[in-house]
């Protein structure tokens, strides 16, 4: 199996959702495991979140986010790219503090400690202007999902 989905995302704050929603499609046309799914869900829905709202000024001039996803019959890969400020959310998120309560822990790094959580390999890079992370989630990891 070789799948793919590639998805232009726009500025809009509904952006996230919508494309989160062409994502859940897609995984289950092809039957991904539904764990695998609701976990990649929540960490696409984290990170373009963040790139719709905090990666360009408001005056950008041709801000472009790109989401790329790839089916194999060994893993499910996504490219997330953007041409706004340099972030990589891998390094610069701050750490939640996870001792203090919700009311009483600052805002920010919570949804980068949930995505490390949930996905297997992320790899940030900066590349000629361009905000590159990579996700990987092997299938096998979630033989138990499929029951």
């Amino acid at each position: 199996m070789d799948a793919k989905l590639d998805l232009e995302i726009g500025l809009e704050k509904d952006e996230p959702r919508k494309a989160v929603e062409q994502f859940e499609q897609f995984a289950l046309e092809h039957e991904v495991p539904m764990g695998l799914t609701f976990k990649f869900q929540l960490a696409l829905d984290e990170l373009l979140t963040n790139v719709v709202s905090y990666a360009f000024e408001e005056d950008a001039a041709a801000p472009v986010i790109t989401l790329a996803l790839r089916l194999t019959d060994g893993k499910l890969e996504a490219l997330l790219e953007d041409n706004g400020r340099p972030f990589n959310p891998l390094r610069d998120a701050p750490a939640p503090d996870l001792d203090l309560s919700a009311e009483d822990r600052r805002v920010g790094g919570l949804g980068i400690h949930l995505t490390k959580a949930f996905v297997h390999g992320l790899n940030y890079e900066r590349v000629d202007g361009w905000n590159r992370l990579y996700l990987v989630q092997p299938l096998g990891a979630h033989q138990e999902d499929q029951t």
